[in-house]
Formats: structure tokens, sequence, C-alpha cells
């Protein structure tokens, strides 16, 4: 950008009145000129990203670097960016600590005013700004600290160039365009172009998730369980446990409409558990791999219902376990029913109880059913070709309120219990309970018990763990 137009964009921002961005004509406003900072292609349309949109906007307003460093630990995080422009209670800290001065408030003010002018709704606001299906229920609301979540299930669609240019640009617009494709008639060149697929321009590496298991993978980034590995040595009898649970997924598809999304991934999961006694396992010890398919479905707010969104999933896997020598082909479906609870709706969002605590329950109906292709030392399995169990899954999570000294700690408790319909085989029940401190939102240590049957093999677990946990 010119080191004029800067000049004239930030005298503008910077301006007593400070307008917000759909109080005026968009044409001649600061996003319409630069929307290629911000918006991006993702599923075949413009969308705008709320990473790039923001850290183009502190850059253009230059919040200064003390204003950022939140913890005074010399580096300005993404994180704390965020926190800067979307809590009130951090800002009020910073200008309380001297860190914010006056005009440093006055850029965060104009910063948070234009995002927020996305979802205004007086006219001509030209961006379409809405919740995904199935993040809509009830206590749901679109204000910056959700629009700059990744996890907020927020979309604002970016307008195309020619609606909101002036006429003389957008006929520049055409003009280049006819002298890109060598052609003599501008209706060609709109068909052609019209008629040209988007290209997702999101990053490889975006679609990627590391997690716990396979029930993490459509989980927030927050409340997800992170992939955790567990190492000891015992030189007195020559022993070491290796203990490993790990999921890699990736996004390959992805679809929304006006009641419903869905979501399709590919995973390769880990479930090691090895004990290793004069160099040779134990029989207990397991190492099984999984590759499987995910096709999670949200669907959106419908008007009189009780539950206001559903979350319905499928499945299909096959695993192998190279030491307990047992192969399985299996299917997980469930149903998580989200009831309308108003503003305090602890199955939708995590939400405060207390001034230091953060809460919440979620659940779904489930059924597991799959083929005994192997069968190997899985005595659950003996004499069994197929299985198919139904139940249900709660998970109960605690985590500490933010600018508190619990805002690192996470406890995450589940419990599982399936009902065998086939005569003959055992009901199946799994219990964990996990204690973590979060370096930050990626790494953390934990304090884990796990007890019953695990997994997609209904491998036997009672055991109490350090781990070390990782998460994207």
């Amino acid at each position: 950008m010119p080191a004029l137009c800067r000049v004239l964009l930030l005298l503008c921002l910077l301006s007593g009145n400070r307008v917000l961005a759909n109080d005026q004509d968009w044409a001649s406003s600061t996003l319409a000129p630069n929307m290629s900072n911000f918006c991006e292609v993702q599923r075949g349309q413009q969308v705008v990203n709320s990473k790039r949109l923001l850290l183009w906007l502190i850059d253009l307003v230059g919040i200064s670097d003390t204003a950022m460093d939140l913890d005074g630990d010399g580096n300005t995080l993404y994180t704390e960016k965020v926190t800067l422009i979307s809590d009130e209670v951090a800002l009020l800290k910073c200008v309380e600590s001297g860190r914010c001065n006056t005009l440093d408030q006055n850029k965060i003010a104009n910063v948070q005013n234009i995002i927020s002018s996305l979802w205004a709704p007086s006219p001509p606001n030209p961006f379409e700004t809405r919740f995904l299906p199935g993040f809509e229920g009830s206590g749901s609301k679109i204000n910056l600290a959700t629009f700059l979540s990744p996890e907020g299930g927020i979309e604002s669609l970016c307008p195309p160039p020619e609606a909101i240019l002036p006429d003389p640009e957008r006929e520049t617009l055409v003009l280049e365009e006819l002298d890109e494709k060598g052609s003599d008639t501008k209706e060609g060149v709109g068909k052609e172009v019209a008629d040209a697929p988007l290209k997702d321009e999101r990053h490889w590496m975006e679609k990627v998730l590391l997690r716990e298991s396979s029930e993490d993978i459509i989980k927030a980034l927050s409340e997800a369980a992170p992939a955790s590995l567990s190492l000891e040595g015992n030189k007195d009898n020559s022993s070491i446990d290796i203990d490993i649970d790990m999921v890699v997924a990736y996004l390959y598809k992805e679809t929304f409409y006006e009641k419903y999304s869905s979501q399709y991934y590919v995973y390769n999961q880990f479930d090691t558990d090895i004990v290793r006694i004069d160099g040779k396992e134990s029989s207990s010890s397991r190492n099984a791999i999984t590759l499987g398919i995910l096709a999670s479905y949200k669907l959106g707010k419908y008007e009189d219902q009780y539950f206001a969104n559903h979350i319905v999933s499928l499945r299909p896997s096959y695993t192998a376990d190279t030491i307990q020598k047992t192969r399985t082909a299996n299917i997980i479906a469930t149903w998580a029913p989200i009831p309308d609870l108003g503003d305090q709706n602890f199955v939708l969002n995590l939400i405060p109880i207390n001034s230091v605590l953060n809460f919440k329950l979620s659940g779904d109906l489930r059924m597991e059913g799959g083929r005994v292709l192997e069968e190997g030392s899985v005595e659950v399995f003996d004499g069994h070709d197929n299985y198919v169990d139904f139940g249900y899954n709660f998970n109960m999570l605690f985590t500490g309120v933010q600018h508190t000294a619990l805002e690192r700690f996470q406890w995450d408790t589940n419990y599982k219990k399936l009902y065998a319909t086939l005569s003959g085989q055992p009901e199946k029940e799994y219990i964990s309970s996990k204690l973590r401190y979060y370096f930050n939102s990626n790494f953390n240590i934990g304090l884990e018990y796990e007890r019953g049957r695990k997994g997609v093999q209904f491998n036997s677990v009672d055991t109490w763990e350090i781990t070390f946990g990782a998460k994207i």
C-alpha cells in the first residue's frame, strides 16, 4: 500500500467522529478497496478470514506492542491480540496499567468498530454475516469474541468487487479482465469469469487436526482432548511402559446450507499401550491402528422446537492390532440433540458457573457395531463374529475463566455405557478423568485415569498416567 494512502487511511480511522463503516458509502469505506487483504475462497465462495482481517487492521492503525503484550513477556501472540480487541476486562486492565494510552485506546476502538460493521444491521452493509448451521442455538450471538474465535461457527460472506466499486472502477476492472482473457466482448468475459470454479485458498495444513481420539475431531479446539504420550522406565525390573493416544484427521470436504452443514474427515488413529519387561511385550500390551472416515452433520435451528440443534455422525473404520493379532471392521453412529436452555445453555457452550470456572455438559446416544475379522487375543470377542451395542456417552468439562489463577487448567471427565444386543456378549463400560495444565492453547501436561473397555476393540484398561499432550 503506498505510504500516502496508508497515512490517509490512518487519519480517517483516527478521526474524532469514528464513523462505523456501514454508516457511510461502502465504496469509499476502509474495507471496500482492501478486501483482498482479508477475503479468501472457501467452499467455492469468498468469505472473510477473521484472523487475516484482525492482523491487517492492527497493522494498519499501528496498535503498539506495549498494549498488545498482555502478559508482559515481550511477545505479542495472536491470542493476546484477539483478547485485547474482544475482551472488555482485558482492555480495562490494559488501560488501568498504563500500557494502553489514549492513542492506543482510539485505535482499538476503531478496529472494534470496523470489524463490528460486518454484521451491523443498517444498510448498505454488503457483507452477509451469519451463524453456520448447528451453531445458532439459544444463547448464541454474534459479537467480537465469537466472530474472532475459530470455534464460533460464524461466516461472513464477502460481496463481489463489482457490487461495491464505483462505476469508473468497475469499468476499469472489466477492461483489465478483457486484457487478461484476450476477449473483445465484455459479455464473453463475464460468462467465463462466472463459470470458472473458485479454488479453495486455504493451505492444506489448515485442514489437519491432531487430537486424542476420533471422538474429538468435531469438537472445538478448546474442548477437544489433545493427543497424549506417556513414557515410563523402571530399571529395577527392566520394564518400559509406552502409552500413545493420537488421531490425525484431515478435512477433505465440507458444505453449508441454510438448515444444515456437513463435514467429512479421513483419519488415522493410534491406540498404543505397550509394557515391555526384559524386552518382551506383556500379554495386555496393544498397538492398534485405525483407518476411518468421519461424516458429521450439524442440523440448524428450526422454529418451535425444544431441541434447537442436532449433531449426527457416522464413523466407519478398520482396525488392526499388531500385538493382539486382532482385526475388526467397525461402525459408530451417534446422535446428539442440543436443548434450548437460553443464555445459560451449558450443552451448546462453555458457560461460567462462578467467577473462576466454566462448565459444559455434552452427550450423545450411540450405536457401536462391527465384524470381527480376526479374533486374536481380545477376550471380549471370544467366539463372536459380530457385535452390535447401543448406549450413551457423556462428557463433563470444566475450564478456568480467563484472567484467573485457573485459566490454564482443564478437567475433562467422560463416561460411556454400551448394552449388547447379541446374546452372550458382555456390556461395555468406560470412564476417564483427566486434569490438564496448558502451557498455551496447543501444549499441556496432564494427570489421567481411565478404566473399563477402551476403543473400538474394547481393550481392558485400568491405569493412572502423567502425560504430555498436544493438539492443533
